[in-house]
C-alpha cells in the first residue's frame, strides 16, 4: 500500500487515507483498542495525510450516541480501568503497556459518520479536503468576478 501511495504522489496526485472503525466496536473495549492501534499503524505505515471515521453512527440510539462522544477523541487511560475489569489479571500489564503506546502517540480521533445526516456526511469530505488541501491553489473570485444570471 505504501508503493501504490507513493507512486500516486510522484504523478502529483493530493491522497488522503481514510481509516473506518465501525460504531459497534465500542462495545467490546478489547475491539476499540485494536481498532484505534489499527488505524494508529496505518498513519504511521503510510506517512500521508489521515482520517479516522467512526461509521454506522445512524445505527445506534440516542443514549448510545452521547456515551460515544468520549470515544471520538480516546482517552486510553479513562478506558483502561473498562478493559481490565473484562480481562483475566495476567493481562492487565499488557492492557497498561498498549494504552501507553496509544496515549504516547496521541494521534488517533474519529469523525462520526452518520450516513442519512448530510452535516456529518459535509464534516467528513470538509476534513479530507483539508488534508489534501483541495482548492488551495485555485485563484480565489472576487464577487464582480461572478456570473450575474438575470
Amino acid at each position: 500500500m505504501k508503493r501504490i501511495c507513493d507512486c500516486l504522489q510522484r504523478m502529483n496526485f493530493r491522497i488522503c487515507g481514510v481509516f473506518l472503525l465501525e460504531s459497534q466496536f465500542v462495545e467490546d473495549k478489547s475491539k476499540f483498542f485494536a481498532g484505534v492501534l489499527s488505524a494508529m499503524s496505518a498513519m504511521i505505515s503510510l506517512e500521508i495525510p489521515h482520517i479516522n471515521v467512526m461509521s454506522k453512527m445512524d445505527l445506534l440510539g440516542k443514549v448510545k450516541r452521547r456515551k460515544l462522544e468520549r470515544y471520538f477523541d480516546p482517552d486510553p487511560l479513562l478506558l483502561t480501568e473498562e478493559v481490565n475489569t473484562r480481562t483475566n489479571p495476567k493481562f492487565h500489564s499488557l492492557n497498561q503497556a498498549i494504552v501507553q503506546l496509544i496515549d504516547d502517540y496521541n494521534m488517533v480521533s474519529f469523525l462520526p459518520l452518520n450516513i442519512n445526516d448530510e452535516e456529518s456526511i459535509e464534516t467528513v469530505l470538509s476534513h479530507i479536503d483539508n488534508a489534501t488541501q483541495y482548492g488551495e491553489d485555485q485563484e480565489p473570485k472576487e464577487p464582480k468576478d461572478e456570473i450575474d444570471f438575470v
